[in-house]
């Protein structure tokens, strides 16, 4: 879409004196445009990583970054990971980051295994779902009640989907060394959450509990397996899908520990 050319361009016309190197490679408009670009930038050994987007393409840098901290920027459609925050003021907090300006200003995000028939598929880093829906198709889920069972790593107060719905029964930071089980249906108690931008609605939740670092959930008999408010997998009848969490996940940038530790270093 030509927005590194623009962001180039417009720096070289305000004198800027950094080195830009364009890595090499061919998007094709994928998902695997993010895993890739990812992978050449760790492989060149960069000490930051810039992402536009949302929980899905966080969760998609992180089957690669490593040990190299992200700085997530929200412009996605689920956004409970990203930040909402000024773009010069991430660029600093990266650059603090990279520069070993700030260096503690990095924390570990939780990630959930799912498993098919004992073998690990894949992972989220915010929930984790069994549903209804016997597609894929668009991916987004438009309708909680297709959802039987969920596990949630993080809860942030103020999280939208089923990270709003898991924060109004246990709020969930990044740091804690804890997730939630949580069965849906009809006759559960009903709680508010926000499942989408402007949409706030009662859940009924029939089941819930506390899960600890390493605990396995098994859903019931799903079709399809949600990540990060996405279908990404299809299951057949008879496949039993199990859910953990472990805490080995993806280094994030805390922008305002990197700019208060970038801060100190210069005062006087």
């Amino acid at each position: 879409y030509g927005i590194a050319a623009y962001a180039v361009a417009e720096y070289v016309k305000h004198d800027g004196d950094a080195e830009v190197q364009f890595l090499d490679m061919d998007p094709v408009g994928g998902p695997d445009d993010t895993i890739e670009a990812v992978r050449l930038m760790t492989s060149e050994g960069v000490k930051a990583i810039v992402l536009l987007g949302g929980d899905g393409t966080v969760r998609l840098a992180s089957k690669v970054s490593g040990e190299t901290p992200l700085m997530p920027i929200s412009t996605g459609t689920n956004n409970v990971i990203p930040y909402h925050i000024d773009g010069t003021i991430a660029g600093l907090a990266a650059g603090a980051v990279a520069m070993g300006y700030s260096r503690s200003a990095v924390y570990r995000l939780k990630r959930i295994r799912v498993y098919v028939n004992g073998l690990l598929v894949d992972h989220a880093l915010v929930d984790a779902a069994g549903t209804r829906y016997p597609f894929i198709a668009s991916r987004a889920l438009m309708d909680v009640n297709m959802i039987m069972d969920a596990v949630v790593a993080y809860a942030p107060p103020g999280a939208i989907g089923l990270a709003s719905l898991a924060s109004m029964i246990r709020p969930i930071r990044a740091q804690d060394s804890l997730g939630l089980y949580m069965r849906l249906g009809h006759k559960g108690r009903p709680f508010k959450a926000v499942l989408f931008p402007g949409i706030v609605s009662y859940v009924g939740v029939e089941e819930y509990r506390i899960l600890s670092i390493g605990d396995r959930v098994e859903f019931r008999e799903p079709l399809t397996i949600e990540l990060d408010g996405e279908r990404e997998i299809m299951v057949s009848e008879g496949d039993i899908v199990e859910a953990e969490i472990t805490f080995d996940g993806p280094l994030l940038i805390d922008p305002e520990r990197a700019l208060e530790e970038l801060a100190s270093g210069f005062r006087w």
